[in-house]
């Protein structure tokens, strides 16, 4: 994969963006503190990206942008340096995390003045490996449990910027063996918490990654109760592979209907060995609790190819990164559109094929169901966006990140 001395700390840093809800709090002028809605003040927004510079600037930056169809951003005029390695956006507000043992989170938003500031108290947390949006008013941290065994959450008040609890999970009985479970995501499903795994066993003496697969040809799903975070139950289904990869922070989405999709690369173990089973999309009704064995979209049958990652879009529409050759989880990449309510794929026209380098897409999915926009880096070294028209299939690139060795993250705050 590209620059692979790079890839742990770039997809790392891709890893845990979440799309915010609208705010209840704005910031006021003053850096960390937060002042009341005015009812007749009108919303502003700004477009928000996370990227590592090059050179001498290769620091990490927070920065905004009030158009992404044209122009450029960096950080020499708007940006704001964070010492972080993973992003959450909850609260109209977005969460820097340390990748360190002591996970210091830092808070930010945008004040009255259209300006990127820290805007509260640090909080010490631990060393995050998956988080996601629980709620509108809460996010849920674990840690990185491929050698210790055991999977620690947190659960995270994001309006008073505090910790608001915490569990442990010894990781082998969810899988029942001897194996790990390795989480690759944290999702809200009504009133649970669903972290979909794969089985993992660590390489005593080994770098943390090092180990040896479970399974390759099934899906498995942990259900935790929320807010007491207690392991619940495993959700399983044997026709496609795992969900995700480490800290890819994708692979399961509760749409607007209520039902639930997952989404597997079915990839392999390294070099040694490949899912025998199709990479494709399967789906848990609403409040059934289990997979719907009637269902079943083979993506790799309809594109030709397997998935790599994907983003829910709306109504009923995910963008989808498939590999440009067949029967591989490697290379380059196109963009499909996979249509889950009519199980049909269209294939992206605008957005040239492009080497994976990261967990997970970056990408901002607009509120008219219909638009998302994506950040790719381009033959020449050279990241843009380029807004997405999931109705026709069509692209037009955007706004230059100027100056990025690579792009982590994309949301959107109002202020």
């Amino acid at each position: 994969m590209k620059k692979t001395t790079n890839f742990l700390i770039t997809g790392m840093l891709g890893m845990a963006v979440l799309l915010g809800a609208c705010s209840k709090n704005n910031t006021s002028d003053t850096p960390g503190t937060v002042g009341p809605v005015d009812p007749e003040k009108p919303v502003r927004s700004k477009y928000v990206f996370v990227y590592t510079g090059k050179g001498d600037a290769a620091a990490t930056y927070i920065v905004s942008a009030d158009d992404i169809t044209k122009g450029g951003v960096s950080s020499t005029n708007n940006g704001v340096e964070v010492d972080a390695w993973s992003f959450i956006v909850q609260n109209n507000t977005v969460f820097a995390q340390a990748y360190n043992e002591q996970g210091l989170v830092r808070p930010f938003r945008i004040n009255d003045q259209g300006k990127i500031i820290e805007a509260g108290r640090s909080v010490t947390t631990f060393r995050t490996g998956v988080s996601g949006k629980v709620g509108n008013d809460f996010w849920v941290g674990g840690g990185d449990p491929r050698s210790s065994g055991i999977g620690e959450l947190y659960r995270f008040d994001a309006v008073n910027l505090q910790l608001a609890g915490r569990s442990t999970t010894d990781l082998k009985k969810i899988t029942g063996t001897g194996f790990n479970a390795v989480w690759t995501g944290l999702f809200e499903v009504d009133n649970k918490m669903y972290l979909p795994y794969y089985k993992f066993k660590h390489t005593p003496g080994g770098r943390v990654y090092e180990g040896e697969y479970g399974s390759l040809d099934s899906t498995w799903v942990a259900v935790f109760s929320y807010p007491e975070m207690k392991y619940e139950k495993t959700i399983g289904d044997d026709r496609t592979g795992f969900i995700g990869d480490w800290s890819s922070q994708q692979g399961l989405k509760q749409i607007e209907n209520g039902d639930t999709y997952a989404w597997s690369g079915a990839s392999g173990d390294g070099d040694k060995r490949m899912s025998t089973k199709p990479s494709g999309i399967v789906r848990i009704k609403k409040g059934a609790g289990q997979f719907d064995k009637s269902y079943f979209f083979n993506i790799e049958a309809a594109a030709g190819s397997k998935i790599c990652r994907g983003e829910y879009i709306g109504k009923g529409k995910f963008l989808m990164a498939v590999y440009t050759s067949a029967g591989v989880t490697g290379g380059k990449i196109k963009m499909i559109i996979a249509d889950v309510f009519n199980n049909t794929v269209t294939p992206v026209t605008g957005v040239p094929a492009h080497e994976f380098g990261g967990f997970k897409l970056i990408v901002y999915p607009e509120t008219d169901g219909k638009t998302i926009n994506y950040v790719m880096e381009d033959d020449a070294g050279e990241y843009y966006a380029y807004i997405i028209n999931a109705e026709n299939g069509t692209a037009k690139r955007g706004i230059h990140i100027e100056g990025a060795a690579s792009v982590t993250a994309f949301s959107k705050l109002t202020y």
